[in-house]
């Protein structure tokens, strides 16, 4: 028999650890300078894991306002880009945009069409929370369309004394970090927003 938590508290909980493990991809990918492919499919992996674990856990034992099968099909989603990172075969720049690419419209279709459809039955924060992430998850796929893997662009800094490249796995590193860090400051502030109460009705003298 599963112990389920049904209090506001534990669906706090897990949205505010959902903004932590974003929060924590972002600072990983903005302050790490070298940003190899091989980096960038470990820290997406990790991240993808660590979610997919998170809502997993939010499925099964958490019963709040959200929806557990929406969350078990996202941690199915998650998982899958987390293993084909390590099972697709090919330069690790490629699979790092084709696995990014593929998990941001997926996750990013099946979070805000969830979210539409819970709004028009119900308005809530939970399904607010759902259109904003699955929007800016989907608007990562669409960006990331635009980057090629194999963009390499020579530049030099004079004051500096040497020469960089600007590679399409640098830009498109760049843009899931900017996402997460988007995700983690809305969901952040969604968890620590005080529940609105409902007021009680008052009766005419």
């Amino acid at each position: 028999m599963h112990v389920r938590f049904t209090s506001p508290a534990a669906d706090r909980a897990v949205v505010l650890l959902r903004a932590l493990l974003a929060a924590a991809a972002a600072l990983v990918v903005t302050f790490v300078q070298d940003r190899t492919p091989g980096f960038a499919l470990a820290a997406f992996q990790i991240f993808a894991y660590a979610t997919a674990v998170l809502l997993f856990a939010d499925a099964l034992f958490v019963r709040g306002r959200r929806s557990p099968s929406l969350s078990r099909v996202l941690a199915a989603l998650y998982l899958i880009a987390g293993a084909l990172c390590t099972l697709l075969p090919g330069d690790p720049a490629a699979v790092f945009h084709i696995v990014v690419i593929g998990w941001a419209a997926a996750a990013g279709a099946v979070e805000l069409i969830a979210g539409i459809a819970a709004r028009r039955r119900r308005p809530s924060p939970e399904a607010r929370d759902a259109i904003a992430v699955g929007g800016l998850t989907a608007l990562l796929a669409a960006v990331s369309l635009v980057v090629s893997p194999g963009y390499a662009l020579e530049y030099a800094i004079e004051e500096a004394g040497r020469s960089f490249t600007l590679t399409g796995t640098i830009i498109g590193v760049g843009l899931f970090g900017g996402w997460a860090a988007l995700v983690a400051v809305y969901l952040a502030i969604g968890a620590l927003s005080p529940t609105p109460q409902n007021k009680p009705l008052s009766k005419d003298a």
